[in-house]
This record gives structure tokens, C-alpha cells and sequence, in this order.
């Protein structure tokens, strides 16, 4: 009681400190059910939740508005019922306005043993309390509300920043988008596009002066979900075994992937690992939204289970600290720049692969038989080279015949184009236009 005691005078102290506002999240103060904030650290879920908390004390008293941490040092060590006596401590030693509800705002709840059975109660005894959560691990939030908070929450991905966002927190003011490619700020954009490409979109790193700053913000990033959210929470005996497959499975960035060559990989150097314990390992780096894969698209389930996936990073800045970044890489680190994009929007993607081994990195299944919208969108750094263009129209063009679709998008640096070719409309968009539109 006397911890709980101590965290809800220190919040009462407490001065929010200055943020940059995220647009989009505003109606989640609207809404009866419990809004659930999920994504990677340092994304930006607990700053979000100082921006709600910002507009609501323009209305609301602000001892009627908690903000608890469970990754406050000062909470442990967790015994299960911290999260059952927050409010009765709230209530019997601090004054509460009794006209106004409640707000309590709980952030990475994920690490309070039974938190969803307590959420419950609240949520269904408490009718003048209203719910904020966030979480750092998919896999615990979604299992945990599939049952015990089904048709109670609303959940919403948090992501490092997107390129529109990213330019804001530069102070950047984005042209009209049908006349970007002739703007005057068209360089200071592309810009900002390379350095968006090597760092990411985590605010931290975003708003680092230095190179030398961002790297060091990332390395911490990266050793703090590799021992917090995967080595302490799943029990890791091989550790060195997990440090070198992350290693190796971070440079196969945007490529397909195997785990039976990945086990041989690192038999080769040493470490004998069998590969259901390294699909076991990609399950984990997922669950702590390090990174996602992407199945192959078919009707056919097996061919889904069957093929190899591709594997993204959730922030580019990942590859960054894993990586010496070549020129080859450029086509790469692109490639999961669009994966983010896309991913912030839709859960179903998926790449597609011919029997001739021509290869689309994106389709989009949803917009089958839509003709304002492109179900097959492929990425290249620069399309210039006769090669390269022959390459990937060709991929689309099989695809657009296999799944009866008629526009694609090819996305690329800065080549801006459009044409038909057999039937299949075609368009040419540089990253930065595609994802400011």
C-alpha cells in the first residue's frame, strides 16, 4: 500500500514534460470501451498518454486523472494485488471530485501478473472510471484480451513515426502533395527521406542532434527488448545463440527467410540449434514487435505454411546498429520503409512469388477488384537501369494476370512515371509522394 502511496503523490507532483503531438488519437477519449495502446518501446504509447492526459485537464480535475508506470523500479517487486488496491488507495488517501469521472491511465500493464482479470472488474463495477492501457508485447495483450476482454477494448497500433510525422518533428512544412516533385522543398525533403531511411522513426532518435547520439539511443533500445521482453520473459538459457540469430535474421532485412539455413548458419560458426527452436525465437522477436514476417500469397493454406516468409524490421534504425550499411542496401532498407507504411494500415500482407521466380514484394488481397487503390505494389530504389525495370514490371504483369487485377504501384526514390503495359495500368511514385498522400 505504502508503494502505491508514494507513485500516486508523485504523479500528483509530477510536470508532464513538453511533447511533440501525435495527430489521430484524440477519439480515443470518446469512447465507452477500454482504448489499448499497443507497439514497440519507445514508440511513443506513453507520450501519447501525456497527450491525452494534457487536453482532458483543460475539463476534468486533475486529481481525478492517474498515470501509473509498471515499469517504475519503485513498484517492485510485483505481488498481484498492486493493480486489485490502486484505487481504493486512490480513494481513501487522496481527494477525488466526485461530479468529474475518473481517468486512470496504465501503462505497460503487460507486466502486472492477472492485470486483465482486475481491468475486468473495473471495467464492469466501475462505471464512473474510464480505462487507458499500453503494452510492449503482442502476443500477451492479444491473448489476454481474446478472453477475459472480448468486446471491451478498441486496440490501436503505436509506431515510431511515420515520414509525415517524422518531417513535423523537424519542423518541416509539407508541400501540396500533387506538387512536391516540383517544389523548391523537394531536395530538403529527400533529405530528410535518407536520413528517415538510416535511423527510423523513434522520437528519441528523431529529435537526436548526432549520429552518435541516435546510434547510442538505438544500441540501448535494441539491449533492452533483447533482455527485458525476450531473454527475462521467456527464460533464455541460449543466449548467445539468440544475440547471433537476431544478428543474422536483422542483415536478411526484407529478404526471405529459413530457418533450416538460419540452424545451419550458426552450426557453421558453432552453435548447434535445431529449427523449431529458432521458429520459436522469430515467434519471440515478433511478440516484442522487433520485427514481422510476411507469408507468401496463396488460396492454398499448406503453400502459406510451406514457403519461406520475409522478414521486416518494425524501424529502420534497427539495421543501423546491426549493420554496415552499403549501397547495396539502399533497394533493402527502401523496401522496409514501405513495409512500415503499409503495415501502420493493414494487418493482411503478403508478398507473391512466381513459379519462374519473378517476385512482388506487396500484395494486398483487400483491394482485389477496387480500382481506387493497388493490390500489387512493388519497390525499387531506382528503376533507371533496363534491367531493373524489365524485372519488376515483368513480376507484376504475371501477378496482375494470376490474381485478374489491373493497377499496380512501383515505388522508388524519385522516379515519378506512369504507363500501361498489356492491360495493366501502371504507376511510378517516389516514396516521399506515397507516403505524404
Amino acid at each position: 500500500m505504502e508503494k502505491l502511496k508514494n507513485i500516486l503523490q508523485w504523479w500528483f507532483e509530477y510536470q508532464i514534460p513538453p511533447f511533440i503531438e501525435r495527430n489521430g488519437y484524440d477519439g480515443l477519449l470518446d469512447t465507452r470501451l477500454i482504448p489499448v495502446l499497443i507497439g514497440p518501446r519507445r514508440s511513443g504509447k506513453s507520450t501519447l498518454f501525456f497527450q491525452l492526459i494534457s487536453k482532458l485537464r483543460k475539463d476534468v480535475p486533475s486529481q481525478n486523472i492517474v498515470y501509473i508506470n509498471y515499469e517504475d523500479d519503485r513498484l517492485l517487486p510485483f505481488e498481484g494485488g498492486e493493480l486489485a488496491k490502486l484505487l481504493d488507495v486512490y480513494r481513501q488517501f487522496f481527494e477525488v471530485a466526485p461530479e468529474a469521472p475518473i481517468f486512470l491511465f496504465l501503462d505497460e500493464i503487460q507486466n502486472v501478473p492477472n492485470w486483465e482479470k482486475v481491468i475486468w472488474r473495473i471495467y464492469e463495477t466501475e462505471a464512473n472510471v474510464k480505462l487507458f492501457i499500453t503494452g510492449s508485447n503482442s502476443k500477451m495483450l492479444s491473448s489476454d484480451i481474446a478472453t477475459a476482454l472480448r468486446g471491451r477494448t478498441l486496440t490501436y497500433k503505436v509506431f515510431p513515426l511515420s515520414f509525415r510525422e517524422y518531417l513535423g518533428f523537424k519542423g518541416v512544412q509539407v508541400p501540396q502533395i500533387d506538387r512536391l516533385p516540383y517544389s523548391g522543398r523537394k531536395n530538403e525533403i529527400l533529405f530528410f527521406f535518407s536520413q528517415y531511411m538510416r535511423y527510423g522513426g523513434f522520437p528519441e532518435v528523431v529529435l537526436a542532434e548526432t549520429m552518435q547520439e541516435k546510434e547510442a539511443i538505438l544500441k540501448e533500445y535494441l539491449h533492452t527488448v533483447f533482455f527485458a521482453d525476450i531473454v527475462q520473459r521467456y527464460s533464455i538459457r541460449q543466449i548467445k545463440v539468440l544475440d547471433n540469430f537476431i544478428k543474422i535474421l536483422t542483415r536478411q532485412m526484407s529478404c526471405l527467410v529459413s530457418m533450416g539455413k538460419m540452424a545451419a548458419s550458426l552450426e557453421s560458426i558453432g552453435f548447434k540449434v535445431s529449427k523449431s527452436t529458432l521458429i520459436e525465437y522469430l515467434g519471440y522477436l515478433e511478440d516484442a514487435f522487433l520485427g514481422k514476417t510476411v507469408s507468401i500469397f496463396s488460396y492454398l493454406v499448406k503453400d502459406q505454411l510451406q514457403y519461406p516468409k520475409k522478414f521486416y524490421l518494425l524501424d529502420n534504425g534497427m539495421y543501423q546498429v546491426t549493420s554496415f550499411i552499403k549501397e547495396k542496401d539502399w533497394g533493402r532498407l527502401l523496401e522496409n520503409m514501405v513495409f512500415c507504411h503499409l503495415y501502420r494500415k493493414y494487418d493482411d500482407l503478403y508478398y507473391w512469388k512466381s513459379s519462374s521466380g519473378y517476385e512482388v514484394d506487396f500484395v494486398l488481397p483487400q483491394f482485389f477488384g477496387q480500382n481506387d487503390e493497388f493490390p500489387l505494389i512493388q519497390v525499387c530504389y531506382d528503376l533507371t537501369s533496363e534491367k531493373s525495370e524489365t524485372r519488376e514490371i515483368r513480376a507484376l504483369e504475371l501477378a496482375a494476370k494470376e490474381f485478374k487485377v489491373s493497377k499496380a504501384l512501383i515505388i522508388t526514390r524519385d522516379l515519378r512515371a506512369s504507363f500501361e503495359r498489356n492491360g495493366l495500368e501502371i504507376e511510378v511514385k517516389p516514396f516521399y509522394q506515397w507516403a505524404l498522400g
